[in-house]
């Protein structure tokens, strides 16, 4: 199941504090080291955008690289934000998804 959620960030928050937040509760559900690229996990959280911050380190790429190229984001993020335009893209989040072909169902 993919799904996509917006928050407020709390006073303070910084986009490497969320990231750490979301990657205990990955672990807390039983995500253990990645062993081959791209396997199943139990639990997935990407950081996709975080307001208008850009990140460009190892540990975090914001907003994430390919949010423009995957359905299976653009798609339940055009239900909650479709006038969203992420940090680097010239269209909202309506129009990057219009932009791919109708078979186009993801991209890794």
């Amino acid at each position: 199941m993919n799904a996509v959620i917006g928050l407020a960030a709390q006073a303070g928050e910084t986009p490497e504090s969320l990231l750490a937040k979301l990657q205990a509760l990955e672990k807390e559900f039983g995500r253990g080291r990645k062993k081959t690229l791209n396997e199943p996990r139990p639990l997935d959280l990407d950081l996709i955008a975080f307001g208008k911050e850009k990140r460009a380190s190892k540990e975090l790429v914001l907003p994430h690289p390919r949010v423009h190229k995957r359905r299976f984001v653009l798609q339940p993020l055009s239900e909650i934000a479709p006038e969203l335009v992420l940090p680097g893209q010239s269209g909202s989040v309506a129009e990057l998804l219009a932009e791919l072909a109708p078979d186009d169902i993801c991209q890794i």
